[in-house]
């Protein structure tokens, strides 16, 4: 593995430039789609996501082995993982639930992956593309659904984000304690990010609660459903 990967230096603010152009791209092309092709465009994203991550899984296990996709914690149970698989649900079915959650969560945390990445491999290596493609990816799919569908977020949506959110740290710390591993970071908190000064996990994940609330509140406001016009009348 080459270890030279380094936060916030050449690589990884070239890196997030082309990110943000071909995201921007994307977004002005998906918006000059006529109303009723925008749907499709935004399944394409979401077929394009379930294939990348068929094959950055199928790489990791044919290039490691089981074994080492487990002692190295490969296996696909990291958030964005799950993150993946609800974009994909509400890019392609617009569920409610899926939906807020794509929103609230990539935009909150999936995204920090990209800020902060926890990475060793450097340009050009496999793992280096796997990594940032796929977080791209949820980025580009939470900046569809607004931007191109236009979902807009209801009043309980905040609540509900946090709420499937715990839920995935209840189901994946017990996994964590199973096999000595850290997805979700609810054992410890990856080093220079936020939850490494928040104290031990996954206990920092109670302080986040009230914090998580509050920043989804203002982001709602972004996002929030219109009255009818009925109503703004009254």
């Amino acid at each position: 593995m080459n270890d030279n990967f380094t936060n916030w230096g050449c690589t990884h603010l070239i890196t997030l430039g082309v990110i943000a152009l071909v995201i921007t791209f994307l977004i002005r092309y998906g918006r000059n789609l006529p109303q009723q092709q925008r749907l499709y465009f935004a399944r394409r994203i979401g077929l394009v996501m379930l294939l990348f991550f068929i094959f950055e899984y199928s790489w990791r296990l044919c290039t490691y082995g089981p074994a080492a996709c487990v002692s190295m914690q490969l296996l696909p149970l990291h958030f964005c993982a799950f993150m993946t698989w609800v974009s994909i649900i509400a890019l392609w079915w617009q569920r409610p639930w899926a939906c807020c959650l794509v929103y609230f969560g990539v935009l909150s945390a999936s995204i920090q992956a990209l800020i902060t990445p926890v990475l060793h491999d450097d340009f050009p290596t496999i793992a280096f593309f796997n990594f940032f493609i796929s977080h791209s990816l949820l980025l580009l799919a939470a900046l569809v659904q607004t931007a191109v569908i236009g979902w807009r977020a209801r009043r309980r949506d905040p609540i509900l984000a946090v709420l499937i959110m715990d839920a995935y740290v209840l189901v994946i710390h017990p996994i964590n304690m199973l096999l000595g591993s850290n997805y979700g970071f609810t054992a410890e908190g990856p080093a220079n990010t936020l939850l490494a000064q928040l104290g031990p996990g996954p206990w920092y994940y109670l302080k986040l609660q009230i914090p998580a609330l509050l920043l989804f509140y203002l982001m709602y406001l972004f996002v929030r459903q219109k009255a009818p016009k009925s109503e703004q009348a009254d």
